[in-house]
């Protein structure tokens, strides 16, 4: 495998790939651009030089504050988790990308470090009780439709079609952006009314909706 790492970054803070498998085991490769391309053509910001490996195999898309894996249609796949990857994925620290024969380990320092200050949510399901650092949460029927949806797929990203179809099955999902972006704003409101930025149920750009826990 052959590789082009992307350039030093001073912070130490900065989400990164570090190679778990394959001859250079152990390297770490900075995330510092909006679009980290990985492949086996030499114009890729990571390139791993295999023949199951697409030219352009994959890619991570980093909001400053999240990364997203995205497969590029390649001819093999791309992993996460030892699972194929079907959609678009919100990376999590300790996650395993594995393209190939070479697995990665996403790492975000940053997470670790904030994520004690992050919300606690709690889903009581047989009682439909939701609650948020110990304090009980009132959600209307819509509402605590789509925290169950966001928990049931707190893996991945929910894209706004998702959405409408699980939260409105009466109408077929067939529904208007705002009524989604709405109900989700309310549901934010009551989890984290006192909030800056959602910690809980965040926006990933262009892509749609994830529940994070942690």
């Amino acid at each position: 495998m052959a590789t082009k790492a992307l350039k030093p970054r001073t912070s130490r803070l900065a989400p990164r790939l570090i190679i778990e498998s394959g001859p250079h085991q152990g390297d770490e490769y900075l995330i510092r651009k909006q679009a980290t391309l990985i492949g086996r053509s030499e114009t890729c910001d990571l390139v791993v030089d295999d023949s199951q490996v697409s030219r352009r195999h994959c890619q991570i898309s980093w909001d400053g504050v999240y990364c997203t894996l995205e497969d590029l249609g390649s001819t093999n796949g791309t992993f996460i988790n030892g699972q194929v990857l079907t959609a678009a994925y919100a990376l999590r620290p300790g996650d395993k990308v594995q393209v190939a024969n070479v697995v990665f380990q996403f790492a975000d320092p940053q997470a670790t470090l904030v994520g004690h200050k992050w919300p606690k949510l709690k889903i009581e399901r047989p009682t439909r009780r939701v609650s948020v650092n110990g304090e009980l949460i009132e959600l209307s029927a819509k509402e605590y439709t789509l925290l169950l949806y966001f928990d049931d797929h707190a893996d991945r990203i929910c894209s706004r079609e998702e959405i409408s179809k699980a939260v409105w099955p009466e109408y077929q999902g067939s529904v208007f952006d705002y009524q989604v972006e709405s109900l989700i704003k309310r549901l934010r409101q009551k989890l984290e009314p006192d909030a800056e930025e959602s910690h809980l149920v965040v926006t990933i750009r262009g892509r749609g909706y994830r529940l994070v826990k942690i």
